[in-house]
């Protein structure tokens, strides 16, 4: 990977970790984004998130607050194309 699109990517899991602190919703406590991988296209952001308490209701919320968080990427980091957002746990990227 270049490093261009590792800073790129290190960026977006900054504000997006950012941006899913500032939702304050209760199913968030305790997650944390692990790590994000943008696809060659920069059409999709896999973000692996790693949550302590209640996985699948966190998915269910970050799926739920997509919009929010496009729009916090959208102010905050300069894209060719906005990419779609896909949530996983943090055990999908070693599997």
């Amino acid at each position: 990977m270049g490093h261009g699109k590792a800073h790129l990517e290190a960026r977006l899991r900054r504000v997006l970790a950012e941006a899913i602190q500032g939702l304050e919703d209760p199913r968030l406590f305790l997650l944390t984004v692990e790590a994000v991988r943008l696809s060659p296209d920069g059409r999709v952001l896999s973000v692996y998130v790693e949550a302590f308490a209640g996985e699948e209701e966190a998915l269910r919320a970050l799926a739920q607050a997509r919009r929010r968080l496009l729009a916090a990427l959208a102010q905050r980091v300069r894209l060719r194309h906005l990419p779609r957002l896909e949530f996983l746990p943090w055990r999908a990227l070693s599997a």
